[in-house]
Protein backbone atom coordinates (compact mmCIF):
# COMPACT_ATOMS: atom_id res chain seq x y z
CA UNK A 1 0.00 0.00 0.00
CA UNK A 2 2.69 2.46 -0.72
CA UNK A 3 0.43 4.47 -3.13
CA UNK A 4 -1.80 5.01 -0.51
CA UNK A 5 -0.53 8.37 1.26
CA UNK A 6 0.01 9.69 -2.45
CA UNK A 7 -4.27 8.12 -3.26
CA UNK A 8 -4.91 10.12 -0.26
CA UNK A 9 -2.76 13.51 -0.87
CA UNK A 10 -4.74 14.13 -4.31
CA UNK A 11 -7.55 13.49 -3.19
CA UNK A 12 -8.40 15.37 0.21
CA UNK A 13 -8.41 18.90 -0.88
CA UNK A 14 -11.87 18.24 -2.88
CA UNK A 15 -13.12 17.76 0.93
CA UNK A 16 -11.55 20.63 2.43
CA UNK A 17 -14.29 22.93 1.17
CA UNK A 18 -16.45 23.38 3.82
CA UNK A 19 -19.13 25.44 2.36
CA UNK A 20 -21.03 25.44 -1.05
CA UNK A 21 -19.64 27.19 -3.57
CA UNK A 22 -21.97 28.05 -6.47
CA UNK A 23 -20.38 29.88 -9.47
CA UNK A 24 -22.39 29.78 -12.84
CA UNK A 25 -19.96 30.43 -15.69
CA UNK A 26 -22.94 32.70 -18.17
CA UNK A 27 -22.85 31.74 -21.75
CA UNK A 28 -23.42 33.40 -24.88
CA UNK A 29 -26.73 31.66 -25.96
CA UNK A 30 -25.26 32.35 -29.94
CA UNK A 31 -21.61 31.42 -29.40
CA UNK A 32 -19.62 30.37 -27.05
CA UNK A 33 -16.37 27.96 -26.50
CA UNK A 34 -17.08 24.95 -24.09
CA UNK A 35 -14.14 21.87 -23.01
CA UNK A 36 -13.86 19.02 -20.69
CA UNK A 37 -11.13 17.95 -18.65
CA UNK A 38 -11.41 14.57 -17.55
CA UNK A 39 -8.23 13.19 -14.72
CA UNK A 40 -7.44 10.57 -12.30
CA UNK A 41 -5.28 8.22 -10.59
CA UNK A 42 -5.77 4.72 -9.69
CA UNK A 43 -4.35 2.13 -7.53
CA UNK A 44 -4.51 -1.53 -8.54
CA UNK A 45 -4.60 -4.53 -5.36
CA UNK A 46 -2.59 -7.29 -7.02
CA UNK A 47 0.79 -7.02 -7.59
CA UNK A 48 0.92 -8.76 -11.11
CA UNK A 49 -0.93 -5.79 -12.47
CA UNK A 50 1.44 -4.12 -14.68
CA UNK A 51 1.33 -0.69 -13.98
CA UNK A 52 -0.07 -1.24 -10.60
CA UNK A 53 -0.41 2.33 -10.08
CA UNK A 54 -0.69 5.41 -12.80
CA UNK A 55 -2.11 8.97 -13.16
CA UNK A 56 -4.54 8.81 -15.70
CA UNK A 57 -5.70 11.51 -18.39
CA UNK A 58 -8.77 10.19 -19.88
CA UNK A 59 -10.31 13.13 -22.05
CA UNK A 60 -9.73 16.39 -23.01
CA UNK A 61 -12.38 18.12 -25.31
CA UNK A 62 -12.58 22.19 -26.68
CA UNK A 63 -15.21 23.06 -28.89
CA UNK A 64 -17.15 25.90 -30.19
CA UNK A 65 -20.82 26.57 -31.06
CA UNK A 66 -22.35 29.37 -33.09
CA UNK A 67 -25.85 29.98 -33.86
CA UNK A 68 -26.46 32.49 -37.06
CA UNK A 69 -30.39 32.38 -36.87
CA UNK A 70 -33.17 30.36 -34.74
CA UNK A 71 -32.97 27.79 -37.43
CA UNK A 72 -29.15 27.24 -38.63
CA UNK A 73 -26.33 26.42 -35.64
CA UNK A 74 -22.90 24.75 -36.17
CA UNK A 75 -20.70 23.03 -33.36
CA UNK A 76 -17.04 21.59 -33.59
CA UNK A 77 -15.38 19.46 -31.36
CA UNK A 78 -12.30 18.05 -30.66
CA UNK A 79 -11.48 15.14 -28.66
CA UNK A 80 -8.09 14.34 -27.14
CA UNK A 81 -7.16 10.32 -26.93
CA UNK A 82 -4.90 7.64 -28.01
CA UNK A 83 -6.04 6.92 -31.81
CA UNK A 84 -3.55 4.57 -32.91
CA UNK A 85 -1.34 1.37 -32.00
CA UNK A 86 0.69 -1.29 -33.42
CA UNK A 87 -0.11 -4.98 -32.00
CA UNK A 88 2.17 -6.64 -34.59
CA UNK A 89 4.30 -7.32 -38.19
CA UNK A 90 3.53 -10.99 -39.68
CA UNK A 91 5.31 -12.34 -43.01
CA UNK A 92 3.33 -13.55 -45.94
CA UNK A 93 3.49 -17.18 -43.82
CA UNK A 94 2.03 -15.76 -40.64
CA UNK A 95 5.40 -15.56 -38.92
CA UNK A 96 5.89 -11.93 -36.82
CA UNK A 97 8.49 -10.03 -37.28
CA UNK A 98 10.71 -7.91 -34.69
CA UNK A 99 10.39 -4.42 -35.15
CA UNK A 100 10.87 -1.19 -33.84
CA UNK A 101 8.86 2.34 -33.95
CA UNK A 102 7.83 5.42 -32.29
CA UNK A 103 4.45 6.10 -32.69
CA UNK A 104 4.23 9.69 -31.66
CA UNK A 105 2.17 10.82 -28.35
CA UNK A 106 -0.64 8.59 -26.78
CA UNK A 107 -2.61 11.54 -26.31
CA UNK A 108 -3.79 12.99 -29.89
CA UNK A 109 -5.64 15.55 -31.27
CA UNK A 110 -8.93 14.48 -33.61
CA UNK A 111 -11.81 15.94 -35.10
CA UNK A 112 -14.77 14.31 -33.12
CA UNK A 113 -17.24 16.51 -34.32
CA UNK A 114 -18.32 18.93 -36.88
CA UNK A 115 -21.92 19.54 -37.11
CA UNK A 116 -24.53 21.52 -39.43
CA UNK A 117 -27.90 21.45 -37.72
CA UNK A 118 -30.68 23.06 -39.80
CA UNK A 119 -34.14 23.30 -38.00
CA UNK A 120 -36.52 22.86 -40.54
CA UNK A 121 -39.69 23.13 -38.16
CA UNK A 122 -40.68 22.19 -35.04
CA UNK A 123 -40.53 18.94 -36.04
CA UNK A 124 -37.77 18.23 -37.99
CA UNK A 125 -34.12 18.61 -37.90
CA UNK A 126 -31.38 18.02 -40.42
CA UNK A 127 -28.11 17.64 -39.15
CA UNK A 128 -24.76 16.76 -41.73
CA UNK A 129 -20.85 16.69 -41.26
CA UNK A 130 -18.82 14.61 -38.64
CA UNK A 131 -21.97 13.66 -36.34
CA UNK A 132 -22.09 11.55 -32.44
CA UNK A 133 -23.28 8.74 -32.57
CA UNK A 134 -26.67 8.04 -31.85
CA UNK A 135 -26.14 4.34 -30.80
CA UNK A 136 -24.58 5.79 -27.39
CA UNK A 137 -23.20 9.13 -26.78
CA UNK A 138 -26.44 11.22 -27.80
CA UNK A 139 -28.57 9.61 -25.08
CA UNK A 140 -26.84 7.24 -22.78
CA UNK A 141 -23.58 8.58 -21.64
CA UNK A 142 -25.14 12.08 -20.51
CA UNK A 143 -28.24 9.55 -18.59
CA UNK A 144 -24.95 7.74 -17.22
CA UNK A 145 -23.79 11.42 -16.58
CA UNK A 146 -20.31 10.18 -14.56
CA UNK A 147 -18.13 10.31 -17.95
CA UNK A 148 -14.71 11.97 -16.13
CA UNK A 149 -15.27 8.23 -14.31
CA UNK A 150 -15.60 5.72 -16.85
CA UNK A 151 -17.36 5.41 -20.24
CA UNK A 152 -20.69 3.48 -21.25
CA UNK A 153 -21.12 -0.09 -22.04
CA UNK A 154 -21.22 0.15 -26.00
CA UNK A 155 -18.34 2.73 -26.01
CA UNK A 156 -16.41 0.82 -23.41
CA UNK A 157 -16.49 -2.66 -25.15
CA UNK A 158 -16.67 -1.03 -28.85
CA UNK A 159 -19.91 -1.88 -29.79
CA UNK A 160 -19.80 1.32 -32.35
CA UNK A 161 -18.46 4.24 -33.60
CA UNK A 162 -18.46 7.54 -31.16
CA UNK A 163 -18.80 9.38 -34.18
CA UNK A 164 -19.27 9.33 -37.86
CA UNK A 165 -19.23 11.47 -41.16
CA UNK A 166 -22.62 11.67 -42.33
CA UNK A 167 -26.14 12.57 -42.41
CA UNK A 168 -29.09 12.67 -40.17
CA UNK A 169 -32.89 13.47 -39.76
CA UNK A 170 -34.44 14.05 -36.78
CA UNK A 171 -38.20 14.31 -36.41
CA UNK A 172 -39.63 14.75 -32.62
CA UNK A 173 -42.85 15.84 -30.67
CA UNK A 174 -41.65 17.44 -27.77
CA UNK A 175 -41.12 16.07 -24.72
CA UNK A 176 -43.03 12.26 -26.37
CA UNK A 177 -40.94 11.32 -28.76
CA UNK A 178 -37.75 11.09 -31.16
CA UNK A 179 -36.50 9.16 -34.47
CA UNK A 180 -33.58 9.64 -35.73
CA UNK A 181 -32.19 8.29 -39.25
CA UNK A 182 -28.87 8.26 -40.15
CA UNK A 183 -26.77 7.29 -43.09
CA UNK A 184 -22.82 7.45 -42.31
CA UNK A 185 -19.90 6.46 -43.57
CA UNK A 186 -19.56 3.44 -40.94
CA UNK A 187 -15.49 4.42 -40.97
CA UNK A 188 -15.63 6.22 -37.82
CA UNK A 189 -14.17 9.32 -37.04
CA UNK A 190 -10.57 8.00 -37.78
CA UNK A 191 -10.46 6.95 -41.26
CA UNK A 192 -11.45 7.76 -45.00
CA UNK A 193 -15.04 6.14 -46.51
CA UNK A 194 -13.95 2.54 -47.61
CA UNK A 195 -12.76 1.77 -51.12
CA UNK A 196 -16.77 -0.29 -52.05
CA UNK A 197 -18.73 2.77 -50.81
CA UNK A 198 -20.72 1.19 -48.29
CA UNK A 199 -22.63 3.04 -45.90
CA UNK A 200 -24.07 2.46 -42.35
CA UNK A 201 -27.81 2.81 -41.97
CA UNK A 202 -28.99 3.49 -38.61
CA UNK A 203 -32.25 4.33 -36.45
CA UNK A 204 -32.24 5.18 -33.30
CA UNK A 205 -35.99 5.87 -31.82
CA UNK A 206 -36.58 7.49 -28.20
CA UNK A 207 -40.25 7.56 -26.30
CA UNK A 208 -40.71 9.35 -23.19
CA UNK A 209 -44.36 7.33 -21.99
CA UNK A 210 -44.63 8.94 -18.65
CA UNK A 211 -42.23 12.05 -16.69
CA UNK A 212 -38.43 11.84 -16.14
CA UNK A 213 -38.98 8.30 -18.07
CA UNK A 214 -37.44 6.84 -21.26
CA UNK A 215 -37.64 3.39 -23.60
CA UNK A 216 -34.90 3.66 -26.67
CA UNK A 217 -34.64 1.65 -29.15
CA UNK A 218 -31.45 1.57 -31.58
CA UNK A 219 -30.89 -0.57 -34.90
CA UNK A 220 -28.29 -0.51 -37.48
CA UNK A 221 -26.97 -2.37 -40.44
CA UNK A 222 -23.37 -2.33 -42.25
CA UNK A 223 -22.72 -4.19 -45.57
CA UNK A 224 -18.95 -5.56 -45.17
CA UNK A 225 -16.39 -3.46 -46.72
CA UNK A 226 -14.43 -6.78 -47.26
CA UNK A 227 -15.62 -9.72 -49.52
CA UNK A 228 -13.61 -12.34 -48.19
CA UNK A 229 -15.10 -16.16 -47.20
CA UNK A 230 -15.14 -15.07 -43.43
CA UNK A 231 -16.36 -11.88 -43.43
CA UNK A 232 -20.29 -10.92 -43.95
CA UNK A 233 -22.27 -7.49 -42.98
CA UNK A 234 -22.59 -6.34 -39.42
CA UNK A 235 -25.38 -5.59 -37.13
CA UNK A 236 -26.21 -3.81 -33.75
CA UNK A 237 -29.53 -3.54 -31.81
CA UNK A 238 -29.63 -2.17 -28.56
CA UNK A 239 -32.51 -1.25 -25.98
CA UNK A 240 -32.57 0.95 -23.19
CA UNK A 241 -34.78 1.72 -20.21
CA UNK A 242 -34.36 4.70 -17.70
CA UNK A 243 -35.99 6.94 -14.95
CA UNK A 244 -34.35 9.78 -13.88
CA UNK A 245 -35.37 13.02 -11.43
CA UNK A 246 -32.86 15.42 -10.13
CA UNK A 247 -32.68 12.95 -7.08
CA UNK A 248 -31.87 9.41 -8.23
CA UNK A 249 -31.82 7.53 -11.27
CA UNK A 250 -31.74 4.24 -12.72
CA UNK A 251 -30.90 3.03 -16.47
CA UNK A 252 -30.52 -0.22 -17.89
CA UNK A 253 -29.62 -1.34 -21.27
CA UNK A 254 -29.09 -4.39 -23.71
CA UNK A 255 -26.98 -4.30 -26.86
CA UNK A 256 -26.05 -6.95 -29.15
CA UNK A 257 -23.98 -7.05 -32.51
CA UNK A 258 -23.76 -9.59 -35.02
CA UNK A 259 -20.55 -10.44 -36.59
CA UNK A 260 -18.82 -7.67 -34.62
CA UNK A 261 -15.84 -6.31 -36.44
CA UNK A 262 -17.60 -8.25 -39.51
CA UNK A 263 -16.25 -11.44 -38.63
CA UNK A 264 -18.71 -14.72 -39.38
CA UNK A 265 -20.00 -16.34 -36.16
CA UNK A 266 -18.26 -13.65 -33.85
CA UNK A 267 -21.23 -11.92 -31.72
CA UNK A 268 -21.00 -9.80 -28.52
CA UNK A 269 -23.57 -9.40 -26.15
CA UNK A 270 -24.07 -7.67 -22.64
CA UNK A 271 -25.99 -5.53 -20.54
CA UNK A 272 -25.71 -3.09 -18.10
CA UNK A 273 -27.42 -1.54 -15.31
CA UNK A 274 -25.87 1.57 -13.42
CA UNK A 275 -27.67 4.17 -11.05
CA UNK A 276 -27.29 7.26 -8.65
CA UNK A 277 -28.46 8.78 -5.59
CA UNK A 278 -28.09 12.45 -4.47
CA UNK A 279 -27.60 12.45 -0.83
CA UNK A 280 -27.56 16.31 -0.71
CA UNK A 281 -26.48 18.81 -3.43
CA UNK A 282 -22.86 17.91 -3.12
CA UNK A 283 -23.12 14.44 -2.73
CA UNK A 284 -24.20 11.30 -4.74
CA UNK A 285 -23.82 7.78 -4.92
CA UNK A 286 -23.01 5.95 -7.72
CA UNK A 287 -23.01 2.43 -8.99
CA UNK A 288 -22.50 0.13 -12.27
CA UNK A 289 -22.78 -3.40 -13.54
CA UNK A 290 -21.63 -4.85 -16.96
CA UNK A 291 -21.87 -7.86 -18.06
CA UNK A 292 -20.07 -9.00 -21.86
CA UNK A 293 -20.28 -12.09 -23.56
CA UNK A 294 -18.22 -12.50 -26.61
CA UNK A 295 -19.25 -15.63 -28.94
CA UNK A 296 -16.68 -17.07 -31.77
CA UNK A 297 -16.49 -19.85 -33.40
CA UNK A 298 -13.91 -21.27 -31.53
CA UNK A 299 -15.20 -20.35 -27.96
CA UNK A 300 -17.02 -18.64 -25.51
CA UNK A 301 -16.30 -15.62 -22.56
CA UNK A 302 -17.85 -13.07 -20.68
CA UNK A 303 -16.75 -10.00 -18.35
CA UNK A 304 -18.12 -8.95 -15.22
CA UNK A 305 -17.19 -5.38 -14.70
CA UNK A 306 -18.33 -3.39 -11.50
CA UNK A 307 -18.02 0.38 -10.18
CA UNK A 308 -19.34 1.65 -6.92
CA UNK A 309 -18.44 4.74 -5.27
CA UNK A 310 -19.36 8.31 -4.20
CA UNK A 311 -18.82 11.56 -6.55
CA UNK A 312 -18.40 15.05 -4.44
CA UNK A 313 -19.01 17.94 -6.52
CA UNK A 314 -17.66 21.32 -4.18
CA UNK A 315 -18.21 23.70 -7.30
CA UNK A 316 -20.53 23.29 -10.08
CA UNK A 317 -19.73 21.56 -13.26
CA UNK A 318 -16.64 20.87 -10.92
CA UNK A 319 -16.16 16.95 -9.90
CA UNK A 320 -14.55 14.78 -7.69
CA UNK A 321 -14.77 10.98 -6.60
CA UNK A 322 -13.67 7.93 -5.12
CA UNK A 323 -14.64 4.64 -6.41
CA UNK A 324 -14.02 1.15 -6.38
CA UNK A 325 -13.48 -1.28 -9.53
CA UNK A 326 -13.31 -4.68 -10.17
CA UNK A 327 -13.05 -6.09 -13.84
CA UNK A 328 -13.13 -10.18 -14.05
CA UNK A 329 -10.81 -10.23 -16.75
CA UNK A 330 -8.01 -11.54 -14.05
CA UNK A 331 -9.70 -10.78 -11.54
CA UNK A 332 -8.60 -7.25 -11.20
CA UNK A 333 -9.58 -4.88 -8.10
CA UNK A 334 -9.27 -0.71 -8.15
CA UNK A 335 -9.32 1.96 -6.62
CA UNK A 336 -10.09 4.68 -8.16
CA UNK A 337 -9.16 9.35 -7.53
CA UNK A 338 -11.30 10.59 -10.88
CA UNK A 339 -11.62 14.40 -11.61
CA UNK A 340 -13.59 16.22 -14.12
CA UNK A 341 -14.03 19.85 -15.32
CA UNK A 342 -16.92 21.40 -17.39
CA UNK A 343 -16.42 24.87 -18.48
Amino acid sequence: MKAFPLFVLIFIPAFLFSQKISQDITKDKNSYVFAQIYTGFYYSFKETDIPRTAFQFNQGIIGYYHKLSEKVSGKIMYDVTRTTHFYEITDTAGNKLDYKYFEGSKYTAFLKMAEIKWSINDNFDFRVGQLLSTQYLTFQDKFWGFRYIDVTFQEKYRFGMPADYGVQLDFKIKGKFLNQFSIVNGEGPFRYQDVNAKFLYSNNMQFNPIKDMTLKLYVDYAPSPDTGRDKDDKSVISVFAGYKTTKYRIGFEYNYVSNYNYNIGTDYSGMSVYGAFAVSQEIVLLGRYDYLFKSTINETNNIDYYIFGVQYEPVKKFSTSINFRYYSVDALPFIYANFGLKF
